[in-house]
Order: structure tokens, then C-alpha cells, then sequence
């Protein structure tokens, strides 16, 4: 998909001043709000030697990932040997990469454009040696070497790395600007009321294209069965565990619902649709605000361990429900 189809990406790449440009960005953001997009369009219009046209054979070559100047490193964890390879054997080879790294990649001399560019997507995961590997290539870049990096947690990054970049915050999308994308692209039959509030267009999109759409009624619809006690935990949870989203994805569902049925009591405001049946619902405001503390803490505390036992989180927060949650 093409800028001019985002208009909040559109607005962000015409912001860039290109000829000012530092020698990294950072373009931060949720999953789902483009970034990839729009880091490609700063790399490409960089290796078009920053001309308003672009070159269609330059266009080709990069979409076909063949340019010799410009790196896309697209994985979902970055390790240290992406970033600098110490030695050429057996452990440091990669399928895709061979034994090409950043580091080394940017001390080449451009071949056919002006610039050399990395565009690194996923950077937020990058270790600290991966991290302190890269530093040198932004507190002494190369002449003509551009990084563009993408991050989907804001403060990921060492500090350094931010003190060498500028940083691209991609804004927080309504849901009436959702909607008017969706229909814009042909998906008029479905709205961004039917997601959570933190949804972005193309997890939305990757929802409908994976035939995900349902995923969020069908929670709530479980656990407006649990706490109205039409079904027993250890259902609730074997339902909650079926459903074909991630474990991060499941907790953020979690979340979602604890900040309605909270808000709607501190507002005064009725709940409408799927959520009408908590208007019956008493609970203290300070053990929901507590619920919601600790499953964010477990998210984070997820991206530093990725091992943590889903049955036995799932056991726990839903007794909490249970036992904050009054009909």
C-alpha cells in the first residue's frame, strides 16, 4: 500500500525536512499504523538521491529488494550478529543475509545512488549488544549512510540511540478516520467499534484477512458468560486459550475491558451494545485500576521473558474477575 492511501503517513513524510536529514530516525508507533510504509518511503526517496520523482527502474529494483544500497534487515528479533558479525562461521551465517551485517554494510561506498541506507524494522528488539553494536555506526556514521529505524514501544531503545536520531511519533488514528480508511478500501461492512479501541488499519486488516474479525465479541461474549456464571472457569479459560490470537493479544483484551466497565463508572456513563450487561456490574474502582496495573506490568514483564505460563496467568486473573466483578 501506497502513502497517498495513509494520509496520516502521507502527513508525516511530508513533515521530513530531506534537506536537513539526520543520520537515523526512528519512527515509532502500535503495530498496525504503517511504519514499515512509511520508513520504505524515506529510504526510497533518500536512495532517489532525495529527487520529488522517483526513478521507476530505482522503484523496481528496491521493491524487488535488489538495490545494492539500500539494507533491509525485516526480523522478528534483531541479534547481535545482524548488527556486527565478530566472525564468518557456521554460528554467524544467516539464511537470507549470508554474512552481511549492518555495520559492515554501511561502510561500503554507494554503489549507483549517493547514499547508503539500513531500514530497520522491528528495532525495539534489539538486545543491549546488538544495540551498543550499532551506536558507533550513528555516533561516527560513514559519509552518505542513512538508518531508518522502526519501534513499536516508545523508550525501547538505548538512550544514545535517541540522542543520535530524530524521532517520528505516528499519531493515535480515531475511529471515525478508521472507519473512513476502511471504506475507502473497500471494507465498508466493517467498522473499528467492532475492535478495540487500541486497533489500529492494518491490524484491522490482518484481522479480517486471517478471519480474526470476531476475535474481541467473542471474548467479551465468554466472559460476560463467566461472571454472569452461564459457564465455570475452567471453560472460560479453555475458550479464552482457543481463541486464535496471541498471549500478549489476549492480555491487551483484558486490559481493553477493565478500561470501559472502569471509565463507564467514573464517567456516570451508560454502556451500549456488547457491553450492556456490565451496566449491572459493581466492583471497586481501586481493584480494577489494581488489575489493570499488574497485567500491564505482565505485558512488559512478557517482552523481557517470553515464557510465561498462559494456563496459570489466565487462572489467576480471571478468579481476580471473578471475585472483583459483582452482578
Amino acid at each position: 500500500m501506497n502513502l497517498d492511501k495513509c494520509n496520516w503517513l502521507n502527513d508525516a513524510f511530508n513533515k521530513i525536512n530531506f534537506n536537513n536529514l539526520p543520520h537515523g530516525i526512528i519512527i515509532n508507533g502500535p503495530a498496525g499504523i504503517g511504519k514499515k510504509i512509511l520508513a520504505k518511503a524515506i529510504s526510497e526517496k533518500i536512495i532517489n538521491n532525495f529527487a520529488v520523482d522517483n526513478n521507476e527502474t530505482i522503484t523496481n529494483l528496491i521493491n524487488k529488494n535488489n538495490h545494492p544500497d539500500l539494507y533491509i534487515l525485516d526480523k522478528d528479533k534483531i541479534l547481535l550478529k545482524d548488527i556486527r558479525r565478530q566472525k564468518k562461521d557456521s554460528s554467524t551465517w544467516d539464511d537470507e543475509k549470508g554474512f552481511n551485517d549492518v555495520v559492515s554494510f554501511l561502510t561500503l561506498t554507494p554503489s549507483i545512488s549517493k547514499s547508503k541506507v539500513v531500514c530497520m524494522l522491528n528495532a525495539d528488539t534489539m538486545n543491549v549488544y546488538a544495540q551498543n553494536a550499532l551506536l558507533k555506526s550513528l555516533e561516527e556514521p560513514a559519509p552518505h549512510s542513512y538508518v531508518i529505524m522502526t519501534t513499536s514501544r516508545s523508550k525501547s531503545l538505548n538512550q544514545t540511540i535517541y540522542s543520535r536520531c530524530r524521532v517520528i511519533n505516528l499519531p493515535i488514528i480515531s475511529a471515525s478516520d478508521i472507519d473512513v480508511w476502511l471504506s475507502a478500501n473497500g471494507l465498508s461492512d466493517y467498522s473499528s467499534y467492532d475492535f478495540p479501541s487500541y486497533s489500529t488499519p492494518f491490524s484491522i486488516l490482518e484481522n479480517i484477512q486471517n478471519e480474526k474479525e470476531n476475535s474481541y465479541k467473542e471474548f467479551i461474549g465468554l466472559i460476560t458468560d463467566f461472571l454472569s456464571e452461564k459457564t465455570d472457569q475452567s471453560q472460560a479459560i479453555k475458550s479464552f486459550g482457543d481463541l486464535e490470537v496471541s498471549f500478549i493479544e489476549k492480555i491487551n483484551f483484558v486490559i481493553e475491558f477493565l478500561k470501559i466497565i472502569l471509565k463507564s463508572k467514573v464517567t456516570g456513563e451508560s454502556l451500549s451494545g456488547k457491553y450492556n450487561f456490565f451496566n449491572r456490574s459493581t466492583f471497586s474502582n481501586l481493584k480494577i485500576s489494581n488489575i489493570i496495573a499488574d497485567l500491564n506490568n505482565l505485558r512488559n514483564d512478557f517482552y523481557e521473558v517470553s515464557s510465561i505460563n498462559e494456563t496459570h496467568v489466565l487462572n489467576y486473573y480471571f478468579s481476580e474477575l471473578k471475585q472483583s466483578i459483582k452482578q
